[in-house]
């Protein structure tokens, strides 16, 4: 298992990029200034060139860009996907239901590599445009990668304009080659991470998107912790109505061996069992306090031979019948 590793660029090239960004803005926008620029510096720089430059662009589309809050809620959106194919889907649905605005996203998969599509439906393609959509292009990489704890790599990069010129020193971002002129912007990636898990949860959504997608140099954001990353995949599949996967199934998830997920887990001081149990009893308070599911229903989504033992279980986790928690959760709702 990978730590996650987004493209970054060397902070001696920002200097590069802003100039190019500037360019682009031209001198008409007083607020952005040339300068030498650190990482924090060049965020800020970065944000405001490319709303600058939507604005500009959404007026030869005849439609406002997609907004930050609205690429907040699809993030928000993913994180409730089991795995990077699902989200990849996810994100393509929600960008249909904000038509043009947000392009058209699709997913190509063939037996090695994966083709993730990006469709800006620019009316007037300019050089402004091709950063803007370059942008979006980079967001979706960092974003994906994000989700599963890991880069994607890609392969190969397509950039949906004619000029190659037009998209330096961005090209660079991608850290693979990149070929102009295609029917659309995307990015090629090893199929087999599809079936990566997603791993992240709401709680980091908010320190994610601080500088998404602007930071390009500095360090990458880690991977989640094992056991969280065992804790998610646990609870995804609860939260699809499916079993919580043994452990040599759920080592194929993350990438690993059953041994070396056992062993990597011991060194973090836990065990599946341990972390199953934690997941469950989680689980089976939420379901009771909740929803009206009936102890046996609960019983058997969380894997129980009969209701019987899961009240066996759930007094010995909490002292309480499950009946006693439901009344406790009704009684502090009135």
């Amino acid at each position: 298992m990978q730590k996650t590793r987004a493209p970054r660029t060397e902070t001696g090239a920002l200097d590069g990029l802003a100039a190019r960004l500037l360019q682009a803005v031209g001198p008409e926008n007083g607020a952005l200034e040339s300068r030498p620029f650190d990482p924090d510096q060049f965020v800020d720089l970065y944000r405001n060139a490319i709303e600058a430059l939507e604005s500009r662009v959404a007026k030869g589309d005849g439609h406002p860009p997609m907004t930050a809050s609205e690429m907040g809620l699809l993030c928000r959106c993913v994180l409730s996907c089991a795995t990077l194919e699902e989200a990849i889907r996810c994100a393509a649905d929600f960008c249909a239901l904000l038509h043009p605005r947000a392009g058209a996203l699709a997913l190509k998969i063939g037996d090695e590599t994966a083709l993730f599509k990006m469709d800006s439906l620019r009316r007037k393609p300019s050089p402004a445009s091709c950063l803007v959509d370059l942008t979006g292009l980079f967001s979706y990489l960092q974003l994906f990668g994000w989700l599963i704890g890991e880069s994607l790599s890609p392969r190969t990069v397509l950039l949906g304009y004619p000029e190659r010129e037009d998209a330096a020193p961005f090209t660079g971002l991608f850290n693979a080659p990149v070929y102009a002129d295609a029917d659309y912007y995307g990015f090629e990636f090893d199929a087999a991470l599809l079936k990566r898990p997603v791993l992240r949860r709401p709680a980091e959504l908010t320190e994610f998107l601080a500088a998404f997608p602007y930071r390009v140099v500095g360090p990458a954001p880690s991977a989640p912790p094992l056991p969280s990353q065992v804790r998610a995949c646990m609870e995804a599949a609860l939260a699809q109505g499916k079993p919580i996967p043994e452990p040599v199934a759920l080592a194929n998830l993350l990438g690993a061996s059953a041994a070396t997920l056992r062993r990597r887990l011991r060194a973090e001081g836990v065990s599946y069992s341990v972390l199953r149990e934690q997941c469950v009893r989680e689980a089976a308070e939420r379901y009771l306090r909740n929803t009206r599911w009936d102890v046996e229903t609960i019983a058997a989504r969380l894997g129980f031979s009969d209701s019987g033992a899961f009240r066996r279980a759930f007094r010995r986790w909490t002292g309480l019948a499950p009946s006693d928690l439901r009344k406790e959760a009704n009684t502090s709702t009135r």
